[in-house]
């Protein structure tokens, strides 16, 4: 469909309330494999290559999260679809956090991946625990990261240069920016992931109404490591109604 100066590729799966899932930086709506055949049987699912990456074409424009951002608003409006609920991987829960500022009527609760809100201190050292080549973990992520490895290879080197510039540059959301966010969050983050679990906190705590989910034994491939896990949060994150929660409330029971 076109939107804004490009063509967005994007596929429709189940019925109900529409969820809209973003990748990550230079990944496609196959990102979502382990995602999109059980949140299918709950939602109606959007899912969309983001510009310039899997078959969404480019423009000679620059790119940035907020471009990106733009695109996700045209999406819904040439879809009619008013409102939707974001669920963002990596780079997707940028662009979620960059619709929710800047297309509040249109962000119904968002989710958010490895997500980072600044393009500054944000990357967790390496590890340099040594894996045993056959643990489990290891094996199951083996054809998801392969395969990601191999899309990522065939990205035109122009795009590529692009998106590389964009994670350098981008994003570069505030505190205060970030505060005026009314659509309820949950921060999601691995336990060993990319992102500094000092900069997800600041995230979480810097948003007026967010829950915080570090999920054990995951890096920033979470929604792959840990999917039963993560579906299973995604599915009553957006079915359960959300209320602010006052962490000092049992002193004021009887």
């Amino acid at each position: 469909i076109e939107v804004n100066d490009i063509k967005v590729y994007y596929e429709i799966y189940g019925a109900g309330e529409p969820v809209l899932l973003v990748h990550g930086n230079g990944g496609s709506i196959s990102n979502f494999e382990k995602q999109i055949p059980e949140l299918a049987k709950h939602f109606q699912v959007i899912a969309v290559d983001s510009r310039a990456q899997g078959k969404s074409s480019d423009s000679d424009k620059e790119i940035s999260y907020a471009l990106m951002a733009s695109d996700m608003s045209e999406l819904i409006d040439k879809l009619q679809l008013e409102r939707v609920n974001v669920v963002g991987w990596s780079d997707g829960g940028n662009i979620g956090l960059e619709m929710a500022i800047a297309y509040p009527e249109k962000v119904k609760k968002l989710i958010t991946f490895g997500a980072n809100y600044s393009w500054q201190d944000f990357y967790a050292e390496p590890d340099t625990i040594q894996m045993d080549p056959n643990d489990p973990i290891l094996e199951m992520a083996r054809p998801f990261v392969q395969k990601f490895m191999k899309d990522y290879a065939e990205i035109p080197q122009e795009r590529l240069e692009k998106l590389n510039a964009l994670m350098a540059k981008f994003p570069n959301l505030t505190k205060e920016e970030l505060g005026q966010i009314e659509a309820p969050v949950l921060v999601v983050a691995g336990d060993h992931d990319l992102i500094k679990a000092e900069h997800t906190l600041s995230l979480f705590r810097s948003l007026p109404h967010a829950r915080l989910l570090i999920v054990p034994g995951a890096s920033h491939m979470v929604v792959f490591e840990q999917h039963e896990l993560v579906n299973a949060e995604i599915i009553k994150f957006l079915t359960t109604p959300y209320y602010d929660m006052n962490g000092n409330y049992f002193y004021s029971l009887e």
